[in-house]
This record gives structure tokens, C-alpha cells and sequence, in this order.
């Protein structure tokens, strides 16, 4: 009954279709930040979680269950694979051979083993000077 209150509540059901347009938003600019490898501003851009969770806050006490199972939903673990996967790049680039690495060098290689992120190596080597023969 309180879901179906809350949905025919106009307040409350603007609220919730504000906070899709602005999580849409935020993912928009997200998008934009990674494109363009604006790696700070991303720091910069509102948590998703926060917004989700200020929206849910903001319910009175008169929604209790519902808050109770949006709480129970958004709270779910996510898979461990990403987890796991970024342990086994870990183990496979820091072996035996390599245990000297530091772990700012092992953090950098595991940021270049788990992203989707590919270096335009043409512009990249256009900057640097080539080395003459003697």
C-alpha cells in the first residue's frame, strides 16, 4: 500500500523521476570526462550513491517498508569477478621475477591491465624526438 501511495503522491514520484534525470546526467558527464581522459574532473563529479541515497532519506517515516526495500535493493553486493580478476592480474604481473616492484609501479600496471583505456600511440610517439644513429 505504501508503494502505491508513494507512486500516486505527485511530490514524492517528482522527486524520484528528478533523481533519474539527474543520475542520467551525471553519467552524461561521466561519459564526456572519460572520453576526453579528464581523469581529476571525474574525482570531482557527484557520487551516483549519494544522490540515490539523499533521494531515499528525504521519504518520510510514512514509507518506512518501502525505504526498507529500496535500502535491501540498493545495498546488494556486486559479483566478485571484477574483484577476482584484478587479483589475478595482480599475481600474474607481480611474480617472482618481479617482487622488487613498487607498489605505485604495481598500481599503475594494474590500472593499465583492468581499463578499457587505449593510448594513441601514433600521437604520442610524434612528440618524442627519435633517437640518431651515430
Amino acid at each position: 500500500m505504501q508503494l502505491l501511495d508513494l507512486k500516486t503522491k505527485y511530490l514524492w514520484s517528482g522527486k524520484l523521476t528528478e533523481l533519474k534525470s539527474k543520475l542520467e546526467e551525471l553519467e552524461v558527464q561521466k561519459s564526456m570526462h572519460i572520453a576526453q581522459h579528464k581523469w581529476t574532473a571525474l574525482k570531482e563529479v557527484l557520487r551516483v550513491e549519494a544522490l540515490i541515497f539523499g533521494a531515499w532519506n528525504s521519504l518520510p517515516e510514512c514509507y518506512s517498508e518501502v525505504k526498507k526495500l529500496a535500502y535491501g535493493v540498493l545495498t546488494i553486493f556486486e559479483s566478485t569477478y571484477s574483484y577476482e580478476q584484478a587479483f589475478a592480474c595482480m599475481n600474474i604481473i607481480k611474480s617472482k621475477v618481479r617482487s622488487q616492484l613498487t607498489n605505485k609501479n604495481l598500481e599503475s600496471c594494474l590500472k593499465l591491465k583492468t581499463t578499457s583505456y587505449k593510448p594513441d600511440l601514433i600521437k604520442l610517439s610524434k612528440g618524442m624526438q627519435s633517437q640518431c644513429s651515430h
